[in-house]
């Protein structure tokens, strides 16, 4: 019990130790840059996301309504105009009728990288490592974009192939071959068999968009910072920055609840703008904070230190 409570006062003295370098290092000021050049690329990486996935799997009009679904689950379910705002936005550049080729996918990843160079920027103040701002963050940017369609793609994809290998198990005459034959492999096909897929929560719910999200951030945060962290590491950065994003949702809406009808009169109907505005704000702060709890960890281990 005694190495349980000392293994959880450790891992609090680091998100502490991380709230401070956040604070040290004028956090909301590098989330307040990497905002604006997210509104800069907003357009042309959502652009980029839904004509490269829409690319393999043949309809853009399906990709880009999941896509927005999917979105919807990072914004407060108080503005959900400012998504639908957007999602009416790229429909004219995206059904204007021209076709996805290589020379597209090149200038709309140019416009993403100022966003991506912002986040460069910031890991550059967090870490004072000037290695990060080489002309390899160019490269590195590209690879970045290449990870996020294929993380996106994975959302896509995974649920519906979930599902049909465990359909496969359930009614295969294989199944019971296997059953019948590898006495250990009966616990897993046990398991498996008693799942309901109309029922299933982590089927049916966002929890296993969310696991995927998990694994892709905690291979973000471990490629930002060039692989000189532990992918535990970067896990509870991952971690640390997931449940900031579902807790601030409960206490943004609170704080809206409140405020809302003091913006609608001081901005009109662009209040819902301003709402997304401050929440993609709280978003970079969340980011920036789970780098600095990676910049925590890889500073103790520059140092010999457990």
């Amino acid at each position: 019990m005694r190495l349980v409570v000392q293994f959880f006062r450790l891992k609090f003295h680091n998100y502490y130790k991380a709230g401070l370098l956040f604070y040290q290092k004028k956090g909301t000021m590098l989330a307040s840059s990497a905002s604006f050049y997210a509104l800069l690329s907003v357009v042309p990486f959502t652009l980029l996301l839904v004509r490269g996935i829409g690319y393999f799997l043949g309809s853009l009009d399906k990709t880009q309504k999941y896509l927005f679904i999917i979105g919807s689950t990072f914004f407060p379910e108080i503005a959900p105009e400012l998504l639908i705002k957007l999602q009416l936005l790229i429909k004219g550049p995206l059904f204007a009728g021209t076709k996805f080729n290589l020379l597209n996918f090149f200038f709309l990843a140019i416009s993403t990288l100022s966003f991506l160079n912002s986040i460069w920027m910031g890991i550059f103040f967090i870490t004072d490592d000037k290695n990060t701002l080489s002309w390899w963050r160019i490269l590195k940017g590209f690879v970045i974009i290449l990870i996020t369609l294929l993380m996106v793609g994975m959302i896509f994809i995974m649920p519906p192939i979930i599902i049909y290998i465990i359909k496969f198990l359930q009614s295969n005459v294989l199944t019971q071959f296997i059953w019948d034959n590898f006495d250990f492999l009966r616990p897993a096909l046990q398991y498996i068999l008693k799942i309901n897929l109309k029922k299933s929560y982590w089927l049916n719910s966002n929890l296993l968009h969310i696991t995927i999200l998990l694994a892709y951030f905690t291979v973000l945060y471990r490629w930002l910072f060039s692989w000189k962290i532990k992918f535990s590491e970067a896990f509870l950065a991952s971690l640390s920055f997931s449940l900031s994003i579902f807790l601030g949702k409960s206490l943004f809406w609170i704080y809206i609840y409140y405020v809302r009808t003091s913006l609608m009169r001081n901005y009109g109907d662009l209040y819902t703008s301003v709402i997304g505005v401050i929440w993609l704000f709280l978003l970079m702060c969340f980011f920036f904070y789970g780098a600095c709890v990676c910049n925590v960890f890889k500073e103790k281990r520059e140092l010999g230190i457990k």
